[in-house]
């Protein structure tokens, strides 16, 4: 793995999982619906599932993939759950987008 992917791999999974800390935080447990770049996060757990998912899928599954040889059991393993994790992302986000559909204006 080249020394970018890895400095990429770390900021993308540290930024997630920070986005995940402040939805949990602001939100007081998901209690509230907290205001992040001046616009209310409706459903701030799930939205915090979402990051956190996507922190670990694509910055944790691609620092954790090299650590196996190639085409062994264990980097088949880790290629399936960090496929999983990420389906899992973009269903809730997706889900959240459509929950609160935008109005036009």
């Amino acid at each position: 793995m080249e020394p970018l992917d890895v400095v990429l791999a770390v900021v993308c999974a540290a930024a997630n999982l920070a986005m995940t800390a402040v939805l949990l935080v602001r939100s007081r447990g998901g209690v509230a619906a907290p205001r992040i770049f001046g616009r209310p996060q409706p459903l701030p757990r799930l939205r915090a599932a979402m990051h956190a998912c996507l922190g670990l899928g694509l910055g944790v599954g691609m620092l954790v993939k090299d650590a196996f040889p190639p085409d062994s059991t264990g980097d088949a393993v880790v290629f399936h759950m960090v496929r999983i994790v990420l389906v899992a992302g973009l269903v809730t986000a997706l889900l959240s987008a459509f929950r609160y559909p935008r109005t036009g204006r």
